[in-house]
């Protein structure tokens, strides 16, 4: 098989994957039923997959959530602290609602997976903290305020989102996500 075939073939398991974890949760989507709705059988599934459904997992989480990288990249040229919170928060708060299906899946099951599991779904957020307190460095007295700050930014958009978003609020209130940036940008920067 072709590289392009084999990349495509995985692309499109990881895919399905996700479709059918979203759909019926992890614990109670089969490697069998993957590889039926990829249309490919369980031994092609383990040759692009050698460790499973726990592999799948994996590539899922990945493949979900590596694009949060991208909104650092918009918080890379802010020339203060305020306009780093005011851009991390706004950039994350639209990224998150674009992938809400998914972001809700990966929370809902998150008390399903084993410890294992969870690891991969933490390790990617740790690995978020340490780029965004990169950012926040040379803004902050020291290591320590900008590790406490990360924190309070991750918490406080995933926080808005959960209410706003998830919730819709956002319809009913004029706390619009401007306004969130804003009074955060103007609160924690001070």
């Amino acid at each position: 098989m072709a590289l392009h075939q084999r990349t495509n073939r995985r692309n499109l398991i990881v895919q399905t994957a996700t479709d059918l974890f979203i759909k019926g949760g992890y614990a109670a989507t089969s490697v069998r039923q993957i590889a039926d709705a990829v249309g490919c059988t369980e031994a092609a599934l383990y040759y692009h997959f050698k460790e499973g459904k726990r592999a799948l997992l994996q590539a899922v989480v990945e493949n979900e959530t590596p694009d949060f990288m991208n909104v650092l990249e918009s918080c890379r040229q802010a020339n203060s602290l305020s306009e780093l919170i005011h851009t991390y928060i706004r950039s994350m708060c639209m990224h998150c609602t674009k992938r809400e299906r998914h972001i809700q899946w990966l929370i809902s099951e998150l008390p399903n997976f084993s410890a294992d599991e969870r690891s991969i779904f933490a390790g990617k957020h740790l690995m978020f903290h340490a780029e965004l307190v990169k950012l926040i460095v040379p803004f902050v007295k020291n290591q320590d305020e900008a590790n406490e700050l990360g924190w309070m930014l991750i918490c406080a958009s995933f926080g808005y989102r959960q209410i706003f978003v998830t919730l819709g609020l956002d319809d009913l209130t004029d706390f619009s996500i401007h306004k969130f940036a804003d009074s955060a940008a103007h609160y924690l920067a001070e």
